[in-house]
């Protein structure tokens, strides 16, 4: 089922800068993250040496996702290289790992290490500086999750489809759970770091049902697909187009797992950045046309898709923990005389409305009201 997307980020980024963010050469393997205020550990206590993330995290979470979505079951199915983009053979540590939940996975790795967040495009939005260099760098695990009461999802979601106490009890558990691995994790258990890879995988695999997977293949699909295709592209299996009556005419096509418009100069602006930085050897244009990114959204792999989606879950981190304004973070992160928390000792929440933390998700915001719940619920399940 798919829901209204934000559209904040399409009308803002309209006039990206010029020149594309200096890169940075690639590593095979992800540094460890830095962690401010946490006690002291290794890199390889903080990630395992021998960690496989896809043995260890998108096979056996990839089950229990498609288990939970038995009449679907779309994270595992081996898709076609025949159909991929350049984009999902940029990193050789995918080669031949070609299901969804590999790709999901494999981003959330990425993402649990830390970088700055390119955001210069929407600073004066968001409280943000100008000059990404000054950025706090953050990841998936540099900052604890917020606990929420409805009082603080209130302020956050702008008082509107405010959850139940039962869904404001499974977000906190969430959370807690999170919390609890990243403690560990730096604290020197390596099992802390695959812990918490698995459950963010998780949540992130539940969101691609929810944001795409369920109506991939329907005619509508199809259809959609048919109106927009490029010369020489087909739609591949598993990859929903979507048009939403409720965006403005030019963030309307939504494509693939997590539901991105092909526009450049919209939201996934900054996914490009950062993937530039991570790949320079196979950058995707900060202009390229709608063809272009139709092609990247919507390929057999999904590896760009998948990327973008955690990128948008750090990037809405990322302006929590470096705005210099409270509208835009979390309620705990104000003192009582109104100042902000120094960036290492703010939390953070996904639990926040597009124009507060430029949020590209809907059921993050439980946008029609019990979209947070299916996400969590499945999240939260017993493999």
């Amino acid at each position: 089922m798919l829901f209204m997307f934000p559209v904040i980020g399409q009308a803002m980024a309209q006039k990206p800068p010029s020149q594309r963010e200096p890169a940075v050469p690639p590593t095979a393997t992800p540094p460890a993250a830095v962690i401010p205020r946490e006690p002291a550990s290794s890199t390889n206590a903080f990630r395992p040496e021998n960690f496989d993330v896809f043995s260890e995290v998108a096979y056996p979470v990839g089950l229990g996702v498609d288990n939970s979505y038995k009449n679907y079951r779309e994270l595992l199915p081996v898709r076609r290289a025949q159909e991929s983009h350049a984009s999902d053979r940029c990193d050789v540590h995918l080669e031949g790992k070609d299901r969804f939940a590999d790709r999901i996975a494999y981003a959330v790795d990425l993402k649990m290490h830390a970088s700055k967040a390119q955001l210069s495009y929407v600073a004066s939005y968001f409280g943000l500086s100008s000059d990404v260099n000054s950025y706090a760098a953050n990841s998936l695990l540099s900052h604890p999750l917020c606990n929420v009461t409805s009082q603080t999802l209130t302020t956050t979601l702008n008082g509107k489809n405010i959850p139940s106490a039962a869904v404001i009890k499974k977000a906190n558990d969430f959370a807690d759970k999170i919390n609890s691995y990243r403690r560990e994790a730096f604290a020197g258990n390596p099992q802390g770091y695959v812990k918490a890879a698995k459950l963010w995988s998780k949540y992130m695999m539940c969101l691609s049902y929810m944001e795409s997977l369920t109506t991939a293949d329907s005619a509508k699909a199809q259809r959609v697909a048919e109106k927009y295709a490029p010369t020489g592209y087909r739609r591949p299996a598993g990859v929903n187009f979507y048009e939403d009556p409720h965006q403005p005419l030019a963030s309307r096509l939504n494509i693939g797992m997590f539901q991105f418009t092909p526009d450049a100069g919209g939201n996934i602006q900054a996914c490009l950045r950062e993937w530039n930085q991570l790949y320079p050897q196979c950058t995707i244009g900060t202009k390229a046309s709608q063809a272009d990114l139709i092609r990247v959204l919507g390929s057999s792999l999904q590896t760009f898709n998948a990327f973008c989606a955690v990128a948008k879950v750090t990037g809405m981190f990322a302006v929590q923990v470096n705005t210099s304004k409270a509208y835009n973070t979390h309620p705990y992160n104000v003192n009582g005389n109104g100042s902000l928390k120094n960036a290492s000792d703010r939390c953070v929440s996904p639990h926040m409305s597009v124009g507060r933390s430029y949020n590209h998700f809907a059921p993050f915001q439980n946008g029609s009201g019990f979209t947070l719940d299916t996400v969590l619920s499945c999240t939260l399940a017993a493999d």
